[in-house]
Order: C-alpha cells, then sequence, then structure tokens
C-alpha cells in the first residue's frame, strides 16, 4: 500500500503545497508486479480536495507478444488527479477520495495508470523476429530449416506455368 499524510493540506489555505517523494523496491499494485516506484509529486489543496501532480518511473515485466519471451519494459506514469476530502460527495470525476485520518492512498490510482501505460501489443524490441510458425524455434536466436516453399493447394496449379 502506498500510503502519505497530507492531513496538514485538509485545513489550509487554497495553493498550499507539499512534496511528496516515492521510492520504493517491488511493488504489487493489484494484480501487477512492478519492480520499483521512483518518483516526485506535488500535493496541493484545491477546492474541494488534494490535487496530486508529479511523474513516477516503474519497471514492468512483461511477454513479448512475437517470441513470447519475458523482458524488463521501463514505463514512465504521468499522474494528476484530485483526491476529493471525505466529506465531499463523490462524482465520476473525482473518484478517489482522503481517508478520514487525511492520508492519500496512491496504489488503486497506480494501478489504474500502470495498466493503460501498457501496450495493447508489448514487443521486447521493434526488429523482434518472433517464433517460426511452424517448428516454433524463436528467430531471434536461430534460423529455423523449415520449408518456406508451403503453397496453397488453391494456387498449386498456377506453380504449372511458372
Amino acid at each position: 500500500m502506498i500510503r502519505f499524510g497530507v492531513s496538514t493540506l485538509t485545513k489550509a489555505r487554497l495553493g498550499t503545497s507539499l512534496t511528496l517523494s516515492l521510492d520504493t523496491g517491488p511493488q504489487t499494485l493489484g494484480e501487477l508486479e512492478v519492480g520499483f516506484l521512483h518518483g516526485t509529486l506535488q500535493a496541493t489543496r484545491v477546492q474541494g480536495g488534494v490535487l496530486i501532480q508529479g511523474s513516477v518511473d516503474t519497471q514492468l515485466e512483461l511477454d513479448c507478444v512475437r517470441c513470447l519471451n519475458t523482458y524488463a519494459m521501463p514505463v514512465t506514469i504521468d499522474v494528476e488527479e484530485t483526491f476529493r476530502l471525505p466529506e465531499v460527495t463523490p462524482t465520476p470525476d473525482q473518484p478517489y477520495a482522503m481517508s478520514s485520518d487525511g492520508s492519500i492512498d496512491l496504489t488503486p490510482l497506480l494501478r489504474e495508470l500502470t495498466w493503460l501505460a501498457i501496450p495493447l501489443k508489448p514487443v521486447c524490441r521493434p526488429d523482434c523476429n518472433g517464433l517460426c510458425p511452424q517448428c516454433g524455434t524463436n528467430l531471434n536466436y536461430e534460423a529455423c530449416q523449415c520449408q518456406d516453399k508451403t503453397i496453397d493447394p488453391r494456387w498449386a496449379l498456377l506453380q504449372d506455368l511458372l
């Protein structure tokens, strides 16, 4: 759980801010495992809550969709979210709230933003050659011995014309 105490901001003037440093080792963000979380966030008192802004660097272990190898992907998460005060009614624009003791839990927000940072088709490197569709050889490390001249039987008669 990534929790910060910002109770001093609940009674502060609008515009008052605090700097929050985030420097942790391996963390679990719900079902996501990250290698680390490093960053600096600014907590600013705004109307009805506390605005959290900044960026967080992390690293994810993902599986490449081409070669199926696991690789480490660095991710920078840009954070800009308002945490409403405990007595403020929730709205779709402000789903996150401070707890009654004046602390905020960044875990759900960071989990959501990390999921959004993962590409739909993660690739270990842009020039990944993937796997041979016939024998399964990883083409990044070795060439396969498969015959590349498989011809669709519907076009086989045209082969005689060549």
